[in-house]
């Protein structure tokens, strides 16, 4: 978790890990954000899969929400709705091979 400071009301907001994550090829991952306010949300955008590189957001179980928690617990998400997209992205940067 990491929790965003010096947010505004508009725009893009982002947030870095003290630490950065490790993650497995074929693993499936949920990146979440937790807001008590408004959110943005675009229907039918995981109706396919999108592709990025070398990472892939399937077009099942995408978009994932959940309501409730409070300004400092949230919840993990396990509900979607209508393929949409919530816009909470990951930054990927590639562990070199020497």
């Amino acid at each position: 978790t990491a929790t965003f400071a010096g947010t505004t009301g508009s725009g893009w907001q982002t947030v870095n890990f003290s630490t950065p994550v490790t993650i497995a090829a074929n693993t499936t991952y949920v990146a979440s954000y937790h807001t008590t306010g408004a959110y943005v949300a675009t229907d039918s955008f995981f109706a396919t899969a999108v592709t990025s590189g070398p990472l892939t957001a399937t077009a099942s179980g995408n978009g994932l929400y959940s309501y409730g928690g409070s300004g400092t617990t949230g919840l993990f998400p396990t509900s979607t709705y209508n393929s949409a997209n919530y816009y909470a992205d990951v930054v990927f940067r590639p562990q070199l091979v020497a």
